[in-house]
């Protein structure tokens, strides 16, 4: 919210257009036109500083019909333009949450036909022959005593790499934005895991990199500027998300962000420096194929786990 002394203002940097946006950790007061510029250079130069995309590349937007994966297919469609060699397309999971994911879906194929960028549609049914919410609903998933997202998770990752292998793509693009990648880097560290790889960082070898272009973007300017340029995009929130192990690291970044602007950036800039930069030892999944660190890769064991009692 801008106050009443900060609505009258100027912008700062082309000191003509009214504020319609404080950017408190670095003190600008900017107008419409000129934060959707200062958010599309951000997107741009953090793509050129971490290497994130190739100018050849077939790029898979993952879009999942909320403001942070519409944006990101906004903005890339906008840089793309300055790129003939590369190609883009979106990519959409339908995990089988009934009403939820419907709705969702409808913003992505609005979004895509206004903006002219193909669409590859691909679900869990089509995937694995389960959709989520009879896979949360068998005997043996409420057994376990995992949340639906440590299920989801895991499938959806893996029905879009399915997808986006099956179109060719050479990379994918996750709308996971700052916030996302600090929350990530301190479930690694409760989790014993910091060091072991980056996270939103493009690493080549046998899986499809996936990036993360806005990873210097806070999540409160992506909701701004999906608002400024007009996107629609789902606002309910996923009926399976409030018993993740990430739910309060969000609310604890997120006050402490509020009364000490600028912390998530300095937290990103300390766990680039604790990160490992080499590949990861990949083994191949003995039921599957696909490259995982164990035996027999997380996928599989859900699926059999579930498979069993689904099909008794």
């Amino acid at each position: 919210m801008l106050s009443s002394v900060q609505e009258k203002a100027m912008c700062n940097l082309c000191h003509g257009g009214k504020v319609v946006y404080h950017r408190v950790y670095s003190g600008e007061m900017l107008c419409r036109k000129c934060f959707v510029e200062t958010f599309e250079k951000r997107v741009a130069k953090t793509i050129g500083r971490y290497g994130l995309l190739k100018r050849d590349d077939r790029i898979a937007v993952a879009v999942s019909g909320g403001k942070d994966s519409l944006s990101l297919l906004h903005v890339l469609k906008k840089i793309e333009k300055n790129f003939p060699q590369a190609t883009l397309f979106a990519v959409t999971v339908d995990e089988g949450i009934p009403g939820y994911r419907d709705e969702a879906l409808q913003y992505v194929e609005e979004v895509v036909q206004r903006l002219g960028v193909p669409l590859v549609k691909t679900s869990f049914e089509e995937a694995f022959g389960v959709p989520l919410n009879k896979i949360i609903e068998s005997p043996s998933f409420k057994a376990s005593g995992l949340a639906a997202c440590s299920v989801c998770g895991p499938l959806r990752r893996r029905a879009l790499n399915i997808a986006a292998k099956n179109a060719k793509a050479t990379v994918i693009a996750t709308a996971h934005t700052l916030d996302d990648i600090v929350q990530t880097y301190l479930l690694k560290a409760f989790r014993g895991e910091l060091g072991s790889s980056d996270v939103g960082l493009r690493s080549e070898g046998p899986v499809i990199p996936r990036v993360a272009p806005f990873r210097l973007t806070p999540e409160r300017e992506v909701v701004f500027y999906a608002y400024v340029v007009g996107l629609p995009f789902q606002t309910q929130v996923c009926p399976n998300a409030s018993n993740t192990m990430r739910s309060p690291i969000r609310k604890f970044l997120t006050e402490f962000e509020e009364k000490h602007p600028g912390s998530l950036f300095a937290a990103l800039k300390s766990f680039e420096k604790t990160s490992r930069t080499t590949e990861k030892n990949l083994n191949i999944c003995v039921k599957c194929g696909e490259p995982t660190s164990r035996r027999t890769c997380r996928v599989c064991e859900l699926l059999e786990m579930v498979t069993d009692t689904y099909h008794a």
